[in-house]
């Protein structure tokens, strides 16, 4: 019985409406309750390797970073070469993201490294149709929608035909795998006159029908007159058909026991249906033999999925050792960051111990010996960073700088940038208790460093790299020690004034009393090139005169490295309460400070300057580093540098971004130094001097960070930061606890951070000027 007469029956779609009323509080209620209880099991589901997007920092010269896979400080990056940044020398990883044409995959690099780079070395490519011998003729186009990296794992789709490439890696092998559609010349290439650098020599020493060997001789970075060494050897899971060898660009009738400088090697293929070839490839400063047993030992079968599940398993296992709140963006910048931070130094001894020294001979070591270093770059902010993290991997590696100091020579059979302030890293790894190394040759190095200088100068006329001999270095140290200064190099007088105060810590921690008092002494050499009338330090001649002062803003080079005298003004990082003192005190230092941040001075793209923000905090206005920090981290700052000059127009914008052009222009990652800028900035941490166990505070960028040290002695402590009240707008520091107890300094000491325990920060809008300044 219809109750409703006809005049009072609700229209249809009133009545519609009237239950989409009805329901939608339920229904919203409903919603929010799947939500609510389904965002948590997604969320623990991921893991920090989730997190990670290998291609930020890969487009352009913003980074100089690559997206093949490589495991953690692993021996070979197997990673695209694209065309033409890969070819011309502009991607110094090998690798544009911009570029539309790949050359093929090759097995080491360093990454984020500036001139040309180094590495690109043994480079394969699947193709089909006639050989071609240019690089500039057999790139090919790829699919670029394809292309996918993630820690371990790169895939991408080869266009006209379209042939599938993916690669994962252990960390002294490489596993390519291709999938050919059906033809009668498919081939794969192997080209051993490719590199970023000049190849000096390579040579094929086995060839059959299942594998190849041989090695390949490359310059090393920035014109050095060193080269390197890989050997390697490879093999594929099917026999092929054929092979030919060409030598500049000519075939070759007895393809055995070639060498030069453009050797390229052609394996057929053919195959009647759409088919798949793997190869393995192995590398070794030692021989042929030990790459081949390297990849034997890490892939003893053709199981491709196995081994990129274990090289993801290993960087989650790496990568968890910090654990940081929120989603999105910043978690997927730190990750990245924290990713790249741990790509270089290298394992480079093979699986049974072995190594090529700097000596040239071969040695075996009973732990992991590791190989390629930029530390120059990297002491600032790689180092303090893995002594919170794998402080077991820095302690291997401070073993290997003592086989280095034993071995001597100059030969790097790995490519390698540079090894300034080796003595930094040795001290602060003892100061932090991390000391299972032979401390007295270790000290005996250390002190051979402070005496010498470096080898390699470029000559100031022609711009030529010259080696100088031991004696022409003892008579520079010996005017240096009786001047008190480098004649014409402020910047250099600056560095060896840290290395020397590095050593004095040893020295007197030793019980060496007289080295103690030489090299403190020389670790003030600073004070003899500043000019209190013009309040910079500033080169002077032999004679004591001071020489010409260049405008302090400008990158010229003629007196300084890389930097203005302004950025170099900051490089006392062993007395920066002695630098207080000749800026005219805190007051007047802190006034210099905002007049270098407010003019634009500061230049995160290269490294002199990376810990002047911090400085605020040891010159008594720590809520002054907090706000810089932060937006260094996430806010708008404005750039006027490159790397080498000034931008032709100045930049404004963020300067850490989640995207392949992530980085500045012209900041290069140098072997992870940005990246480790980053993570420990992000966790309210920094080390401006590294040697001094001692890490400077300030705002976090999450609301938790959780670091899990990797067991230095006998347990694994975990170090926990909470930032109460953080926001985009709260950030300045209240108030602090450590341990629950009330904490009014902006500084911990490692050994409290090894120790374990929690750090509780209230946040606020406004900077709180009495929370950190005793």
């Amino acid at each position: 019985m219809n109750i409703f007469s006809d005049d009072r029956r609700p229209h249809p779609a009133a009545s519609e409406k009237r239950c989409l009323y009805m329901a939608t509080p339920v229904m919203i209620w409903t919603l929010a309750l799947l939500i609510g209880w389904m965002a948590p099991v997604t969320a623990a589901r991921k893991q920090p390797v989730d997190y990670v997007r290998p291609f930020f920092n890969t487009s352009g010269d913003h980074g100089q970073l690559f997206p093949g896979p490589v495991a953690p400080f692993g021996m070979i990056q197997l990673s695209p070469d694209s065309y033409p940044s890969g070819f011309n020398h502009q991607a110094h990883s090998g690798y544009n993201y911009k570029d539309q044409r790949l050359m093929g995959f090759s097995h080491v690099r360093l990454g984020g490294t500036g001139c040309s780079g180094s590495g690109g070395n043994i480079l394969f490519l699947p193709f089909t149709g006639k050989p071609r011998m240019n690089p500039a003729d057999y790139a090919t186009a790829y699919d670029k929608e394809s292309e996918k990296a993630e820690p371990g794992y790169y895939r991408v789709d080869l266009s006209d035909p379209q042939i599938s490439c993916e690669l994962t890696v252990t960390p002294h092998a490489g596993l390519q795998r291709y999938r050919f559609p059906a033809s009668d010349s498919a081939h794969v290439l192997v080209d051993l006159g490719r590199g970023f650098t000049q190849i000096r020599d390579a040579a094929i020493t086995g060839l059959d029908h299942s594998h190849i060997e041989g090695y390949v001789s490359g310059q090393h970075i920035c014109g050095s007159l060193d080269s390197y060494t890989l050997y390697f050897c490879a093999e594929w899971d099917r026999p092929c058909s054929a092979f030919h060898v060409y030598q500049d660009g000519l075939l070759q009738n007895d393809p055995m026991n070639l060498r030069g400088s453009s050797l390229v090697v052609v394996l057929d293929f053919p195959c009647s249906r759409p088919s798949t070839l793997m190869i393995k490839s192995g590398l070794s400063t030692v021989g042929c033999a030990k790459a081949r047993a390297n990849y034997r030992a890490e892939m003893p079968q053709w199981n491709f999925q196995r081994v990129r599940k274990s090289v993801r398993n290993s960087w989650n296992d790496l990568l968890k050792t910090v654990q940081v709140s929120g989603t999105g963006e910043r978690k997927q910048l730190f990750y990245t960051a924290l990713y790249h931070s741990c790509h270089m130094p290298v394992r480079a001894a093979d699986v049974d111990g072995e190594y090529r020294g700097t000596d040239n001979m071969v040695h075996r070591a009973s732990f992991p010996y590791y190989d390629a270093y930029s530390l120059w770059d990297t002491f600032r902010t790689k180092y303090p960073l893995l002594s919170l993290i794998q402080p077991l991997v820095l302690q291997d590696i401070v073993r290997s700088f003592v086989r280095i100091y034993e071995q001597g020579g100059r030969h790097w059979p790995y490519p390698t940038t540079r090894r300034e302030h080796t003595v930094a890293v040795i001290a602060d790894a003892y100061f932090k208790g991390l000391r299972a190394f032979d401390v007295e040759k270790a000290y005996h190095g250390m002190r051979r460093d402070a005496y010498e200088f470096r080898a390699e100068f470029n000559n100031a006329t022609t711009g030529d790299k010259t080696m100088m001999s031991d004696s022409a270095m003892r008579a520079i140290y010996e005017e240096y020690h009786r001047l008190g200064y480098m004649p014409r190099r402020p910047d250099r007088t600056l560095e060896n004034c840290y290395d020397s105060w590095c050593v004095a810590q040893m020295a007197q921690s030793l019980g060496k009393t007289e080295e103690h008092q030489l090299f403190a002494e020389r670790a003030l050499f600073y004070r003899n090139i500043w000019d209190p009338h013009i309040r910079f330090f500033r080169a002077r001649a032999a004679d004591g005169t001071w020489l010409g002062f260049p405008d302090p803003r400008v990158i010229d080079e003629t007196y300084v490295y890389e930097a203005t005298m302004w950025q170099w003004r900051w490089f006392v990082l062993h007395d920066i309460l002695g630098l207080i003192e000749l800026c005219g005190g805190r007051e007047r230092f802190i006034e210099d400070l905002d007049y270098f941040f407010t003019n634009d001075l500061y230049n995160h793209n290269n490294e002199q300057d990376l810990h002047v923000s911090f400085l605020y905090n040891l010159a008594g206005a720590p809520w002054r580093t907090q706000e810089l920090v932060q937006r260094i981290l996430t806010g708008s700052m404005r750039q006027i540098y490159g790397s080498h000059g000034f931008y032709k127009e100045p930049y404004e914008g963020r300067i850490y971004k989640a995207e392949p052009a992530g980085f500045l222009y012209e900041m290069d990652d140098d072997c992870g130094t940005m990246s480790a800028w980053y993570v420990l900035a992000s966790m309210g941490l920094y080390q401006v001097c590294v040697g001094e166990p001692v890490f400077q505070l300030t705002s976090p960028l999450f609301d938790q960070s959780v670091i899990n040290m990797t067991p230095s002695q006998q347990s694994c402590k975990r170090f926990i930061i909470r930032a109460r009240n953080l926001s985009d707008q709260n950030i300045y520091i209240q108030s602090a606890w450590l341990n629950g107890r009330p904490l009014n300094r902006c500084q911990l000491t490692y050994q409290e951070i090894a120790a374990g325990g929690e750090l509780v920060y209230l946040m606020g809008p406004i900077p709180n000027t009495r929370w950190g300044v005793d």
